[in-house]
Formats: structure tokens, C-alpha cells, sequence
């Protein structure tokens, strides 16, 4: 139900209104479309459903077919349609119009900044700036508050043969919220808090019911260590949402959002009732801001902002153009501290498993993740790529946070040096503890070459289908030394329960589903693979096909099943800087001190 629909009074003149028509011109067509109901009736919910959805579908065919039909541009977005911002990375997310349709996206500011034609999908979606959408044309924008994203229906011959066909230049658009906020931190008394600014266009503060701020972090749904159920937990005015089993509060649990003064625009979220691991947890996870323009009275929200700390702007797909303020410029990478590679413990190699930590690559984005080290431990990561006698083309250095987990080029973690290296399947990457300035200790492993070729899709025979490749220094790699995954975090509200599932050469996890499984399977005789995936109902498969597939690979596998050396290659990820501030990609190489 639409949230004109949801409104009492003014309830049909809303309605009509959305779809291009003002119903105070044409008093005969209320007569003619909403017969007169008993008085008891219209307090019925389900018969004004019915009474609405009539309405709405005819306006819809005579605002679409008349030549009188005005051009309307909600904003905020009238539901179902939704258009999302995302300004930390230049994105925008819109739902709610005419399915296949052509459309039109523009960033305003004083006039268009940029703009992006594209089509809608067949659920009437279509994103800017993100994987599996368009790109902006001519520049990425860098979107910031008080831009307005707009939507509207162009005038193509595909348009015009749509039933109904959308009206020309009618949409609707949302003007980016000014709201920001920084990392979440633990306080020392067992909270963990996220600062943060929410500021209307007048300098005034946003009403803490326009606002939200969430804490993302997948792992909070593996239990044993966190009793919490769901991939985020939330803060509001209203105690927010920590949520375990079966979605029921976390005992003791709140998440509460209230403005630190009187007067100003700064406030604070206060998680309380965690318990220490899954603090940690939210210290590592992504800090968001939710803010949006209009609450309807059955509390839907419209014309959202989400502002994502630790994201970068510019192009959100490979290919898509450069944006106007660009990136830090690179450099040559800073020199490593001196070290031998062949002194380097090699994750391939079985023998050298006991004293291995956890360092995973992910090539797509540029980003490593390192486990296993202690608080404190000073690190240095150096990528390598041939055997030329300047084999270095990326660095960097950093500490080992509370929690034992290390990052580069991701929220949270520290940025390449110099320049973000583009890391390829052949690649080295090394990890050197440093002690007193000098080489310690470390490990070294390759990149493995896999990757998905085609995500998801659904065979002829009504199954679901991941094709890819998998090879190690030019040979086929082994398939028990792979994983396919799809992740898609919908895939929770199902019987699934998780946000992926998995295939493998012993039947994968599809978590919940009686007889369901995901086997790995050689295609022919070279490096081809494929992922089946069965027992999965209509629903849990077009999540599949929206959701991302990935595939792991490693070099070495011990007794217990512990993975070494680990590749994750994730379809549709666009390198470069991963964070506000990282410096710009760059090819230049150096030597080993």
C-alpha cells in the first residue's frame, strides 16, 4: 500500500495525485471509480485495500494514456517508489517504477552535475554507481549533502510501448541528508558508542525520528561466540534493535540515539547489553547513518540518506569514469623494512602449518586481512609481482588493533603506501613482523588464480548454476582446495537462515533446507568448474541470482580442515582505494632493501 494510501484524510486526492492526476478537477471520476461504501466499511482495513488498489490501477492507466496527465516529480519519493543515497560512495539505489522502463538519473546541485540513462529490471529497480548497475556518464559525482537525485521517465520508443506506458519526465527524486558520523569505539564501561551530526539545510537539527544509526558486521550471525541473529544491530530514539534468536531482543540489550545537548546538532548512539565478544564485533564492523526526509504514519521512510563510514567515493564499477575531486595521487611505494623472502614460512607448504597465521587476500578490491597476530604487534605487508630485480609493488605497515585482526586498504584497517597496488592471481604477498624497526618473522603465499566467470543463474531445468575458474602457477587446481560461495545478506529472512550458501567437493552448506546441498564439480579437463546448488525453493534462488558470488581457493589444507593461504575472489568488486584518503592506484615497482 502506497503511503498516500495509508493517509485518512485528503486519502483519494494523495493517491491520485501520485500518479500524475489532481482528483479536485475531476469530481465525476471519484464517482465513477470509488462507489459509496457503508460507513462501517471504510473502517475496515481490508476493504479500503481493496477500494485503494482499485484506485490506484485505474489512475494509474489514465494518467499513463491521457494527454492531460501531468508531469510529477515526488520528493520525497512517494512508495512504492524509493530512491537511496549513498554519498560516501557516489551510489544510488531506486525501487518502485515501472518495470523494463527507460529512466533517467541526474545529481543536482545549482543545476546537473552528472546523469545516467539506464533500464529498469523487471522488478522496476535499477542502480547508479554499483555492481550490476550503469555508470554515471561523462564523471562520477561527488555526491554530498544537499544534492538532489532525481528519477525520471524518458520519452523512447520502449517507454511508449510499456502498459501502462510512464508518463515522460514525471519520477521522483531525494535530496541527500546531511548526516555523518565516525567509527564506532568502545567507551571502557562495557557500551560501545558511535559520535556523530545530523543537520537540516536551516542549521538546525533532524529530528531523531528521521534518524537511525546502524552497526554492520556479518559475523554476528555465527554463533557460539554472539547471541545476536542478525547481520546488524541498530540505535534509535525508540531503543533500537539487538536482536537474537528467533528476532527476540538480546536480554538487557538497547541501542539508544539522543543528541548530546539541549541545543546542536551532535548526537550519540549507546549500544549497551553486549557482551565482550560481541563488542569487538561491533568495533569491527561498518558504522552507518540512516536519515531520511518524511515519516509516514505507518512509519515508512522516505527520501533516505546512508551515509557509510570508511567508504570512498569515485567510480563504484570498473570502467565507470573518474570523479571530479579524484583520489590522492600515487607515488612509489614506500620501501619495506629489509627482509628475505626466502626466509618467509610458505603457506603452501604443509610442514610450515603450525606456525601460520590467517592472512586472506582479496584481490578484486586490493584488500588483505590478516589474522592471529596479538594486539600491538607491528606489521609489514609487501606485495611482490615477477622476478625482476624491482619485484616491489605495494606496502604497508601498520599495528595489529584490540581484537587481533589487521587490515589493509579496507574500513578500518591502514592504506597502502605511496599507491594502491592492483593485486592479480600470481601475485606474492608477504607479512613481516616487525620488531625494534627490523624483520622478525613472517610468512609469504600467492595469489591463487580463480575466479567466478558467470554468477548464479538458473539452468533449463530450473536449477542454479555458478561457472568459474580455478588454476595455481598454471595447473588446475585441485577442487578440494575451493569454495564457492554466494552471499546475499536477504538470503537470512529465509529458510536458509544465513547469508550464504556454499558449494564444495562434499556437498556445501545450504543451511536449513532439507535435502538441500551445493557441489563443486569439474567441467571438462582443464581449469573449469562449476557450482549446482539443489533443494532450494523459487524465492532462496533469486536471492541467489541477486546475491554475489565468490570463490575461495588455498594452498594448503591440515587434518582439522584449516584452510592456508586463502584467495577470495569476489565477482563484481572494483579495485583502487578502499577507504576516505588511500592513495590513487598506481603501477610503479621497487626494490627489496
Amino acid at each position: 500500500m502506497t503511503a498516500a494510501a495509508r493517509s485518512k484524510d485528503g486519502l483519494l486526492i494523495n493517491l491520485v495525485e501520485e500518479y500524475g492526476m489532481n482528483i479536485t478537477n475531476h469530481p465525476h471520476l471519484v464517482a465513477r471509480l470509488v462507489p459509496p461504501l457503508p460507513q462501517q466499511a471504510m473502517h475496515k482495513s481490508r476493504a479500503c485495500a481493496v477500494v485503494l488498489a482499485t484506485v490506484a490501477a485505474t489512475v494509474t492507466i489514465l494518467a499513463s494514456g491521457m494527454a492531460s496527465a501531468q508531469t510529477t516529480i515526488s520528493n520525497p519519493p512517494l512508495l512504492p517508489m524509493e530512491v537511496t543515497v549513498f554519498p560516501s560512495r557516489d551510489f544510488t539505489s531506486m525501487a518502485g517504477f515501472a518495470k523494463n522502463a527507460d529512466v533517467l538519473v541526474q545529481v543536482r546541485r545549482s543545476g546537473v552535475i552528472s546523469d545516467a540513462v539506464g533500464r529498469t529490471n523487471a522488478t522496476g529497480s535499477i542502480e547508479v554507481n554499483h555492481p550490476g548497475g550503469v555508470c554515471w556518464r561523462n564523471i562520477t559525482p561527488d555526491i554530498v549533502a544537499g544534492d538532489t537525485v532525481r528519477i525520471t521517465y524518458r520519452d523512447t520508443a520502449n517507454n511508449r510501448n510499456l502498459v501502462p506506458p510512464p508518463v515522460k519526465d514525471s519520477g521522483a527524486a531525494t535530496n541527500t541528508q546531511n548526516v555523518t558520523a565516525a567509527q564506532a569505539f568502545e567507551t571502557g564501561n562495557d557500551t560501545v558508542v558511535v559520535k556523530g551530526n545530523a543537520i537540516l539545510p536551516n542549521g538546525s537539527r533532524i529530528p531523531l525520528n528521521r534518524l537511525e544509526v546502524r552497526i554492520v558486521n556479518p559475523e554476528f550471525i555465527d554463533p557460539p561466540t554472539s547471541r545476536i541473529s542478525r547481520r546488524d544491530i541498530r540505535a534509535d530514539s525508540a531503543g533500537g534493535r539487538i536482536n537474537g534468536p528467533q528476532n527476540r531482543p538480546v536480554p538487557g540489550s538497547s541501542g539508544t540515539l539522543a543528541y548530546d545537548l539541549a541545543s546542536g546538532t551532535s548526537f550519540t548512539a549507546t549500544f549497551r547489553g553486549l557482551n565482550p565478544e560481541e563488542r569487538l564485533l561491533a568495533v569491527a564492523g561498518q558504522t552507518r547513518v540512516l536519515g531520511w526526509q518524511q515519516t509516514t504514519g505507518a512509519g515508512d521512510r522516505l527520501g533516505m540518506t546512508i551515509y557509510e563510514v570508511g567508504e570512498i567515493g569515485g567510480p563504484g564499477i570498473a570502467g565507470c569514469p573518474q570523479g571530479s575531486t579524484g583520489v590522492i595521487g600515487a607515488t612509489a611505494p614506500n620501501p619495506p623494512v629489509r627482509y628475505i623472502p626466502t626466509a618467509l614460512l610458505d603457506a603452501s607448504f604443509q610442514a610450515n602449518q603450525p606456525s601460520l597465521k590467517d592472512v586472506t587476500v582479496f584481490p578484486e578490491r586490493d584488500f588483505i586481512s590478516i589474522e592471529g597476530f596479538p594486539a600491538g604487534t607491528e606489521l609489514q605487508v609487501v606485495v611482490r609481482r615477477g622476478t625482476s630485480d624491482k619485484p616491489v609493488i605495494g606496502t604497508a605497515r601498520g599495528i595489529v588493533a584490540k581484537g587481533g585482526v589487521f587490515e589493509v586498504n579496507h574500513p578500518g584497517g591502514v592504506c597502502w603506501s605511496g599507491q594502491t597496488p592492483n593485486i592479480i592471481a600470481g601475485d606474492v604477498v608477504d607479512v613481516l613482523r616487525v620488531e625494534n624497526a627490523s624483520f622478525s618473522s613472517g610468512q609469504t603465499q600467492r595469489v591463487v588464480n580463480a575466479a567466478v566467470t558467470r554468477p548464479a543463474f538458473i539452468t533449463a531445468n530450473g536449477g542454479l548454476q555458478v561457472n568459474g575458474t580455478a588454476s595455481d602457477s598454471g595447473a588446475a587446481l585441485p577442487l578440494e582446495f575451493m569454495e564457492q560461495r554466494i552471499a546475499n545478506p536477504d538470503l537470512v529472512a529465509t529458510r536458509i537462515g544465513r547469508r550464504d550458501i556454499r558449494a564444495d567437493t562434499i556437498g556445501g552448506r545450504v543451511q536449513n533446507v532439507l535435502g538441500g546441498a551445493g557441489n563443486l564439480l569439474r567441467t571438462g579437463a582443464g581449469d573449469e568448474w562449476r557450482a549446482i546448488y539443489t533443494g532450494l525453493n523459487e524465492v532462496e534462488k533469486q536471492l541467489a541470482v541477486a546475491g554475489q558470488g565468490r570463490a575461495l581457493a588455498w594452498l594448503s589444507t591440515n587434518g582439522n580442515g584449516d584452510r592456508f593461504g586463502v584467495t577470495v575472489s569476489e565477482f563484481g568488486e572494483a579495485g583502487g582505494p578502499g577507504m576516505t584518503g588511500c592513495p590513487a592506484p598506481g603501477d610503479t615497482a621497487i626494490a627489496i632493501p
